[in-house]
């Protein structure tokens, strides 16, 4: 299984303690795809970064984790975003950005939708999230959408997370009617309570009414609590969190990668969401999105 996923890598501060932050690289589609990597799968990413010392840097980390990064193209004008994470006593994040001259929001502009449908037709699977969709302009995510649609007909699997940042857009109405529409064409679906506040809808079940039959959506309630709509079947579960976490950044990312890994080579759902918990529950342990890989044993997550 070949599963490349579109986005932004960026440039991460994480806080060790109050006067000292580590600098790495990250963002929520390139941790999928490096953890996509530590379990197995043949993994990609796209984007479109920078000629400047950072950008190589970055490029040369991603090939470290296996990721191939020969579809990741380079703006002279450009650069990396960046991206500063501050934890509270409990581990949980917030974020502040730094992205106005980031080369992954040109990405479509750059490059011939041909040309994009040729590299990534010979995928098995394509990963995105709402954060891809947030910085692009209307334009972009119309020539997305269409690429997508593309794949789906000629047998490519569509998977989407929500992760809805809604500062990133122009309203909340324009990013209710983006996730929709991309939501439509997708087969694999990742959302979170959080995600569903964002956009302002009712419940998770609005989404899941909108003929859904043949999808599988994971949804994250917190708490440990997590629904999977199984092609028309609601299947709930129950999980113990850890008492105390150190970051909870990437904690979905790495959940989403370990649950696709699983799912393309033949698992259960329970059995992918189980595997799935245990390796975001680990990385919660960690600062910074990606955990050091004298940590990382990937026989704990795959079947």
């Amino acid at each position: 299984m070949h599963i490349c996923s579109i986005g932004e890598c960026m440039i991460e501060l994480s806080n060790m303690n109050d006067n000292f932050f580590r600098q790495s690289f990250a963002g929520d589609t390139a941790n999928t795809a490096i953890y996509l990597s530590r379990l197995g799968a043949k993994s990609s990413y796209i984007s479109s970064v920078g000629k400047d010392e950072l950008s190589i840097k970055m490029l040369n980390f991603l090939k470290k984790e296996n990721v191939q990064i020969n579809n990741i193209f380079q703006n002279k004008n450009k650069t990396l975003g960046l991206y500063l994470i501050q934890n509270n006593k409990k581990g949980e994040r917030t974020f502040f950005y730094w992205r106005s001259n980031s080369a992954a929001k040109t990405l479509f502009e750059d490059v011939n939708s041909k040309k994009m449908f040729n590299q990534i037709s010979k995928y098995n699977a394509i990963y995105f999230s709402g954060i891809s969709l947030s910085i692009y302009e209307q334009k972009s995510i119309s020539k997305f959408y269409k690429i997508l649609k593309s794949l789906k007909n000629s047998g490519t699997k569509i998977c989407f997370d929500f992760n809805v940042r809604i500062k990133n857009w122009k309203s909340k109405k324009i990013a209710q009617q983006t996730m929709i529409k991309f939501s439509n064409i997708a087969d694999i679906i990742f959302m979170t309570k959080e995600d569903i506040n964002n956009l302002g809808l009712k419940n998770h079940k609005t989404i899941i009414n909108r003929n859904y039959k043949n999808k599988i959506i994971v949804f994250r309630l917190g708490n440990g609590e997590i629904n999977v709509f199984n092609k028309g079947n609601f299947e709930k579960y129950k999980f113990y969190l850890v008492n105390k976490v150190k970051d909870t950044t990437a904690c979905g990312d790495a959940f989403n990668a370990c649950f696709l890994y699983n799912y393309f080579n033949g698992c259960e759902t329970k059995d992918c969401v189980k595997l799935a918990h245990r390796l975001g529950k680990n990385v919660a342990n960690f600062k910074g999105a990606i955990i050091p890989k004298k940590n990382f044993n990937h026989k704990l997550y795959v079947n």
